[in-house]
């Protein structure tokens, strides 16, 4: 999977093998393990870990592209290889906060629905603050369209 500025995931494990005395390497090998799990921002990989893997919830496919309009777009997190019509849409308020993109992200929620692919939406407080809240609803939506897997309890949601 290449990052968005075409480095791929393996290229930039090479290079920290190739010269491995950093000081951060255990955070640097983790970054660069979720990179290679198709995640591209900060609010994808507190997805990946504190609402998907805390809670048990089976893991997505990662920037699926998708046709809407004759245009091609990437979706965050899809379920359909697990044969549920899923898509969750993570929002970062940097990159979603103009008036084109917001055009575009309706033009994607009608698309999928007239599709019957059902759609969540969650920004940076909604997995920061809330993530069990999160699971909870992603959880609801696949029980309702067939999925029975197990799920877990996370520390937040066991509480202090």
């Amino acid at each position: 999977m290449a990052a968005a500025n075409r480095v791929s995931a393996d290229e930039i494990r090479a290079r920290l093998a190739a010269r491995p005395a950093y000081r951060y390497g255990t955070a640097l090998d983790r970054a660069v393990r979720l990179l290679g799990e198709g995640l591209t921002s900060m609010l994808e990989a507190r997805y990946f870990l504190d609402v998907e893997q805390a809670h048990g919830i089976p893991g997505a496919r990662r920037q699926v592209p998708v046709s809407v309009f004759g245009r091609k777009f990437l979706e965050d997190c899809s379920y359909e290889h697990l044969g549920i019509p899923l898509i969750i849409r993570l929002d970062g308020r940097a990159y979603h906060s103009d008036a084109e993109t917001a055009f575009r992200d309706r033009r994607r929620d009608n698309a999928a629905e007239l599709s019957g692919t059902a759609r969540l939406v969650y920004g940076w407080q909604d997995v920061d603050r809330a993530p069990c809240s999160v699971a909870r609803e992603v959880v609801a939506v696949l029980r309702r369209e067939g999925w029975q897997g197990p799920t877990l309890r996370c520390r937040k949601c066991l509480g202090p």
